[in-house]
């Protein structure tokens, strides 16, 4: 297919790709946050994509059994709670390397999903079905009369709307209480929390439960609110995404929330690249170059800022 770059750029670049950029955004944002938790006892909970698949798989399955999206979802918060669970048992008790239970929790999710995809609804590669009842879209209608603001304001679903405040209140419960400033102090300092009275392991509990739950809602959201129907493999990298924009954030929710906006705009346009004779491999590759410069970026920031300490220490 011939067709010029400018008609090209004006297709992928109208007002609907905001909508676009922020919907696939948000389960980017919830792998995020899931980093962001266990990141401040000092962990990195790379078990996130095993945990989202398995959250997509049981949000469908769950879903087109009963129903009831809202069951679907809370199936997978707490499947990934119960994940978490055992990878803290592992890690907290027995002492197990936290990266070799993440890789192995990946790998699981990816085969055990496939094996029960195959198992429960004799099929493979996806699963559709009218049955399936997807997480609701809000839609204001006072906005009908206008286009660009009904694309850019409405036709959310719940867990989209959700997120924000999800994430400003994870900010506030890090940063502005004291439960946040006893998990923090885990993460920089286990020795002194230790003496001061802080429970170590069971911050660290608590820590992995709740990015389990966030991981957990990613999936549901990723098949039963981004689309509606489970495909193999179809967290598609955002669970290291997810890391990658924690890096980026310094760890702070929001820094990192908006970092995943980029991760989101990757994304739209790549799919929107798809119908202009553009190869296919080149398409699928820009989310992770993106992921691969957010890494550079948080990296070389990260050392422009302990060379400035460096500095301001050696001249007071």
């Amino acid at each position: 297919m011939n067709v010029s770059l400018g008609f090209v750029l004006s297709k992928i670049f109208t007002y609907s790709l905001v909508h676009d950029m922020l919907a696939a955004s948000v389960p980017i944002v919830l792998a995020c946050m899931c980093a962001v938790i266990s990141r401040q006892v000092n962990i990195i909970n790379i078990a996130a994509e095993g945990i989202i698949m398995f959250g997509c798989f049981f949000g469908v399955m769950v879903s087109y059994f009963t129903g009831s999206w809202l069951l679907a979802v809370l199936v997978s918060v707490l499947l990934g709670v119960l994940i978490s669970a055992i990878m803290a048992v592992a890690y907290l008790k027995y002492e197990v390397n936290i990266f070799v239970l993440g890789l192995c929790i990946n790998m699981i999710g990816t085969a055990c999903t496939r094996f029960l995809l195959q198992v429960i609804f004799k099929t493979s590669g996806n699963f559709v079905s009218e049955k399936v009842v997807p997480i609701p879209r809000i839609n204001l209608p006072f906005l009908s009369d206008s286009p660009v603001l009904s694309s850019i304001f409405s036709g959310y679903t719940v867990t989209e709307i959700l997120v924000i405040p999800l994430v400003i209140l994870l900010w506030f419960m890090l940063y502005k209480s004291v439960w946040g400033l006893q998990l923090r102090s885990v993460g920089l300092n286990e020795m002194a929390s230790y003496t001061s009275g802080i429970d170590v392991n069971r911050k660290k509990l608590v820590a992995l439960l709740l990015s389990g739950a966030f991981a957990g809602l990613a999936g549901a959201h990723l098949s039963l609110g981004y689309s509606c129907m489970f495909i193999e493999n179809m967290s598609g990298g955002r669970g290291y995404m997810g890391m990658a924009a924690m890096q980026f954030g310094a760890a702070n929710p929001i820094w990192a929330a908006l970092g995943c906006l980029l991760f989101g705009f990757s994304n739209s346009v790549a799919n929107r690249l798809t119908p202009y004779g553009i190869p296919n491999q080149f398409v699928t590759m820009i989310p992770y170059v993106a992921t691969i410069l957010i890494l550079a970026i948080s990296v070389i920031s990260q050392k422009i800022r302990s060379t400035r300490q460096e500095s301001s220490l050696r001249k007071s």
